[in-house]
């Protein structure tokens, strides 16, 4: 259900907004989860005496916060509009590098465990192919799916089919990403991000629109 959720969080966050934060959302969704993996890892291997790299990787689980409870959360809050699209993007892609981040620790740990660990030279090729690949993917994914209802629902405007594309989306893109082995749910977020922006804008109905 993770696709769905992140896919279905960053519909909410528009593109334009995002853009002009971009720079702190990416310094909190990296360096913040880099930094809470080292401190919670390093913590609980000193309270444990786990194996420091266990511990990492249990640091790594622990870190991203929930977007869906961060957005419900700010949907009620009176913030600042900066302050919180900073705050929702971060909680969106958090998630996405703390699972790369997790997978590259495994990696370390175990070299041949784990089929994304396995056949790759280094923790910077995995890193690269999974983070950069999710999110080629998912503008791709995201791109098409909103062609798809800009050339096909501007003609039919019927809303479950406008609901079954997204859906379709969020979960045949999750399980496309998985396949070519990158990550998931930064594929998810980036196709969420595309699909809320462009296509409510031009493509959706006015119905899905204002869901959007």
């Amino acid at each position: 259900m993770l696709g769905l959720l992140l896919f279905a969080g960053a519909l909410h966050v528009k593109l334009s907004d995002l853009r002009r934060e971009w720079v702190v959302v990416m310094l909190m969704a990296t360096i913040g989860i880099g930094l809470s993996t080292v401190i919670v890892g390093i913590g609980f291997s000193w309270l444990t005496g786990m194996p420091l790299l266990i511990a990492l990787l249990f640091g790594a689980l622990i870190s991203p916060t929930d977007p869906v409870a961060v957005l419900g959360l700010l949907r009620e809050a009176d913030l600042e509009k900066s302050l919180e699209t900073k705050i929702a993007g971060e909680s969106l892609f958090n998630d996405g590098v703390s699972y790369v981040v997790f997978l590259v620790l495994i990696g370390i740990a175990f070299p041949h465990g784990d089929a994304h660990g396995g056949g790759l030279s280094g923790p910077a090729q995995l890193f690269v192919q999974e983070a950069l690949g999710g999110a080629v993917l998912g503008l791709v994914l995201g791109w098409l799916a909103g062609w798809l209802t800009f050339r096909v629902m501007r003609r039919i405007d019927d809303y479950s089919l406008e609901v079954l594309i997204t859906l379709g989306l969020a979960f045949g893109g999750y399980e496309l990403a998985v396949y070519l082995q990158v990550s998931a749910p930064i594929m998810a977020v980036c196709a969420g991000l595309l699909i809320g922006d462009v296509g409510a804008k031009y493509g959706m109905s006015k119905e899905i629109a204002s869901e959007c």
